[in-house]
């Protein structure tokens, strides 16, 4: 059996939608293993940094997502680094499942079936260049692809990007970067409600606050203010 027929499968669980334009939404999440990138604050570090993952195959995810709800996510690590994600995006859709991607837009992947391509860019401040200067001169090579980026909005598309909250000089450069990103690819006004601002913070008694710094900036841009609600409701925990 060729390898597309299998994922590396990091965990696999039901809940609701944490993030996004569906927040809220009974969803099944596949996690797999495995990312080109080492964002500093990786908040799931078993798929990037210290990678475990079960060889699942296509028929077994198929199997899990008919049991759950019709939305389901593929997500990471970075999912479209492997073919067989092409080939199990094709089947959900053909079952009648909502299949969002999440993605960093860094990576293409020819034959992807999704009703949503979730792409989160990577700022500036993810670099793990003071952790690890290999890894540091690696992602900051690879994680800004607007040319991957826009090839994706050809698709239903979102933009997640998560954005400093604690202080106004780390607030600025954050903001000076993403609007950057925004005016490059062309985002128009009546699409920028797509654009979601997400704070930096996995700390639930934390949230409310970086919320309100970010109200006003979505207000004034267009933007969406992204909602962390798995936090919100169960903590940084695996399996939410």
């Amino acid at each position: 059996m060729s390898s597309s027929a299998f994922l590396p499968v990091q965990e696999s669980f039901v809940s609701l939608q944490g993030e996004g334009i569906f927040v809220g939404t009974p969803s099944s999440f596949i996690r797999v293993a495995g990312c080109n990138l080492r964002c500093a604050w990786c908040d799931s570090p078993k798929t990037s940094w210290e990678p475990e993952s079960v060889r699942t195959t296509l028929q077994e995810l198929e199997k899990f997502c008919a049991a759950g709800p019709r939305h389901v996510v593929l997500t990471g690590g970075e999912p479209l680094l492997f073919d067989g994600i092409a080939a199990l995006s094709q089947r959900l859709r053909e079952n009648g499942h909502h299949v969002t991607i999440e993605t960093a837009g860094t990576v293409w992947l020819d034959g992807v079936d999704v009703d949503l391509v979730s792409i989160s860019p990577k700022l500036a401040h993810s670099s793990p260049v003071l952790r690890d200067p290999v890894w540091g001169a690696r992602h900051d090579a690879r994680r800004r692809r607007p040319d991957i980026v826009a090839r994706w909005l050809a698709r239903p598309w979102q933009l997640k990007f998560v954005v400093r909250t604690k202080t106004n000089p780390e607030l600025s450069a954050d903001l000076e970067e993403l609007l950057g990103l925004v005016d490059e690819l062309e985002i128009s006004q009546a699409d920028r409600s797509r654009v979601l601002l997400m704070p930096e913070c996995t700390d639930s008694d934390g949230l409310a606050s970086a919320y309100r710094v970010l109200v006003p900036i979505c207000i004034r841009e267009g933007f969406t203010l992204g909602q962390r609600l798995h936090i919100q409701l169960f903590g940084h925990v695996p399996g939410t």
